[in-house]
């Protein structure tokens, strides 16, 4: 394998580092939503900023699109697509929810994208697709009213998201078969801010590992914790993964913290709302040494605790990995 892929390995291994990996992501309004527009941006990010790891942003909102949505693009700082029309209006639309072909509309797109880009790259540097959750996609899809109808008629919502599980699990061995290394498995409700344990267990946990099961061999998967106050313990013991994403800048746990109570690869270190988009590149470098002291160079990919925001500083991304390729010649010491 190419020097990308021999440096994830080595994280994946624990080794120590003289240069920890990096990786940035952003989404790309507008050009998320065509094959060649998407790809051609990845590349332009990649050789940028010499990407150790590429996390392929597939349109935020392709999910709610398969399944009948009106997406917007408004002013939002992460450049995220927003439901603009839900298909899910009330009760009885749940049950008229149908497994989709995941080769055709926007999925089938989205993989052609994934195709091109994995083409590009001839396997020198290791990638992942984005793949929501189908509890997540549950609520694009029905503008939250999910979380309603999950309490007063959980049998439907079972049922919705058994359907909403087996598309999920289809695009995602087809990211895997058109190249990419794994996919980023986004949840936005493993988070105590949303739903209990109980609840997450029986709507979100549940139908989450029959997607991460059927894709486990890939090279490399990441769960992204996405919010607030995540059930962090509860994912990464449940999660078939190699490595988890979250907010460590605005949410508990810590990298330290994560670092003793997870065996695989975390990714973080990076406030995007803040440090990438307001201070100086000084401030950036302290926060790429401190996350690499939190953790010991070790079992760590510089990254944002979500997607960067589009006013980030181009000179703070090119300080981040400056920063991680010039750590003070030391070992840390846990």
């Amino acid at each position: 394998m190419a020097s990308k892929y021999d440096k994830i390995e080595k994280v994946k291994k624990g080794e120590f580092l003289e240069e920890v990996p990096v990786s940035l992501w952003r989404h790309f309004p507008i050009d998320g939503l065509r094959a060649e527009s998407l790809c051609a941006r990845h590349l332009e990010l990649l050789r940028k900023y010499d990407l150790d790891l590429v996390k392929f942003s597939i349109t935020g909102g392709y999910s709610a699109v398969a399944y009948g949505c009106e997406i917007e693009y408004v002013n939002t700082l992460e450049g995220a697509a927003r439901v603009k029309k839900p298909v899910i209006n009330d009760l009885a639309d749940w049950e008229r929810l149908e497994e989709i072909n995941v080769q055709t509309g926007i999925l089938g797109e989205m993989l052609r994208g994934v195709r091109l880009y994995s083409k590009e790259l001839n396997e020198e540097v290791p990638f992942v697709v984005t793949v929501f959750s189908p509890l997540t996609t549950a609520s694009k899809i029905s503008g939250n009213l999910f979380l309603r109808h999950l309490r007063t008629e959980p049998k439907i919502i079972r049922q919705a998201l058994k359907i909403i599980e087996k598309t999920t699990t289809e695009f995602s061995k087809a990211i895997i078969e058109n190249g990419a290394s794994g996919i980023f498995f986004a949840t936005q409700q493993a988070t105590y801010d949303c739903l209990s344990i109980e609840e997450f267990k029986a709507f979100g946990l549940k139908y989450d590992l029959h997607v991460l099961n059927a894709v486990q061999d890939a090279f490399f998967n990441v769960l992204h914790l996405h919010g607030l106050n995540v059930m962090f313990d509860l994912a990464t013991a449940s999660y078939p993964v190699s490595a988890v994403n979250w907010h460590d800048r605005l949410t508990p746990p810590t990298l330290r913290e994560a670092f003793n109570s997870f065996n695989g690869v975390l990714i973080g270190g990076l406030n995007e709302f803040e440090t990438l988009t307001t201070k100086q590149p000084k401030d950036v470098r302290e926060e790429v040494f401190d996350a690499a002291a939190q953790t010991g160079r070790r079992r760590l990919i510089i990254g944002p605790g979500c997607v960067i925001p589009l006013n980030a500083s181009e000179g703070n991304m090119e300080e981040v990995v400056k920063a991680a390729r010039t750590l003070p010649r030391r070992r840390y010491h846990l």
